[in-house]
């Protein structure tokens, strides 16, 4: 006879077997979700605005001076002496020069950090995408867990008012009852953990996506697995994060090359207009005068930047290789486990169909009489277990999938 536990177990096991046709029918894609956690990201939210910032700065280096202009002036006057009728009024503006290379410095320093800016919004967004699928993944192991205990407690239910009869009918003695019951109150317990857990991962999945944990639902909206990649040779130079490191480490040095000429203030040009009495009878007369101040000596604080950029400079370079040995590393291993997660899927898959099947074959035998209660509690278990191991397989091997992916610097994709 088949009971309601292994009916429930085998269509998890169908289920869990076809996810391409799943696939098919499923109305929630990763990348669905990942578009929903960029628009719940604050960090994301802000990035215009400080690409913004970085494009009005690389406008302001093409300014012709160094700053901006100054409007001086000055009045003098012999009335408070001897009151001669001296006079004079001066009017006039100034401004800083770049000093030699200065301008263009600036400027291919602010086109360094423009592009550094948008690497780096690149790898904000890899980054969350990373964020996004090990969430999805952890919260549909912990809902699968869900299902698969609620099955087994509709399973040891069904199973102890079965034993409950025999025992009435005095076909079977009170220890089995006792042994039944225990076996419901743990699937309570385990169903009452599965719930726990589940709770707490799926606060963790809607802080980080702004949605609930329903639409993970692995009924109608079940989540559809990411294809695997074209190309399975990671490309450092156009991995997000190799790609952010390097443009940091360019703008750094352009940093540099910036400091290293700033050895002292800006020179400044002025350019004013005097207007000057020496007497009361005397004409007023007008003049243009130009000034120009230069700055003597290098900046006593000159030298603790230059050796500060420099040493920001090293440091980035220092990451920029470290992580071309790491990236790849990542990539490896990651191909490595989607590999190994596939055997161990088909594994599974197998290891449950024949736990099934000797239990349908104890359970038949107990119904018969031929067996005790023990005996088809131990396999009931055994096949439990293989079963949430067949299903858990699946989402392991599908996170792997995700894992590949985010290890190759691929955002998730809509489905075609």
């Amino acid at each position: 006879m088949n009971s309601p536990l292994r009916v429930v177990l085998w269509a998890c096991l169908l289920a869990g077997a076809t996810p391409v046709a799943h696939a098919q029918e499923a109305s929630v894609s990763i990348a669905q979700i990942y578009q929903s956690a960029l628009n719940n990201s604050p960090l994301v939210r802000a990035q215009p605005q400080r690409m913004d910032s970085l494009e009005a700065a690389r406008r302001d280096a093409n300014r012709l001076g160094a700053g901006p202009l100054t409007l001086e002036g000055s009045y003098r006057s012999d009335r408070s002496f001897e009151n001669q009728g001296l006079r004079e009024t001066e009017i006039g503006i100034s401004a800083p020069l770049w000093l030699w290379n200065e301008r263009s410095n600036t400027q291919r320093l602010r086109d360094a950090q423009l592009q550094a800016g948008e690497s780096r919004q690149r790898q904000q967004q890899l980054e969350l995408a990373g964020q996004v699928r090990q969430v999805v993944w952890n919260t549909l192991a912990a809902q699968l867990d869900v299902d698969i205990a609620q099955a087994r407690l509709l399973g040891s239910k069904k199973l102890m008012g079965d034993v409950e009869r025999r025992v009435n009918a005095g076909d079977l003695a009170k220890a089995d009852f006792l042994q039944a019951s225990a076996l419901h109150v743990q699937a309570q317990t385990e169903f009452t953990r599965a719930l726990s857990n589940l709770s707490t991962v799926g606060a963790e999945f809607t802080a980080v996506t702004g949605l609930p944990v329903s639409m993970l639902n692995t009924g109608n909206n079940a989540i559809s697995r990411e294809a695997m990649p074209d190309n399975l040779q990671a490309d450092i130079q156009t991995h997000p994060a190799y790609a952010a490191l390097q443009t940091e480490a360019q703008a750094l040095q352009s940093q540099v090359d910036l400091v290293a000429i700033q050895t002292r203030e800006n020179p400044e040009l002025g350019l004013a207009v005097v207007n000057d009495r020496a007497a009361f009878a005397a004409p007023s007369e007008k003049s243009l005068m130009v000034s120009t101040r230069i700055p003597l000596g290098a900046s006593a604080a000159h030298e603790s930047r230059l050796l500060a950029a420099r040493a920001d400079e090293t440091e980035a370079q220092e990451k920029l290789k470290r992580a071309e040995t790491t990236l790849k590393a990542q990539a490896s291993a990651a191909l490595s486990n989607v590999q190994w997660f596939e055997k161990l899927q088909a594994n599974a898959q197998e290891q449950a169909q024949l736990a099934q099947q000797v239990y349908a074959m104890y359970q038949q035998s107990f119904s018969l009489g031929e067996t005790d209660l023990p005996t088809l509690l131990r396999f009931e278990q055994q096949a439990f277990e293989a079963e949430r191991m067949a299903k858990k397989s699946i989402v392991e091997y599908s996170s792997k999938v995700s894992a590949l992916r985010q290890a190759l610097g691929l955002l998730p994709e809509q489905a075609p």
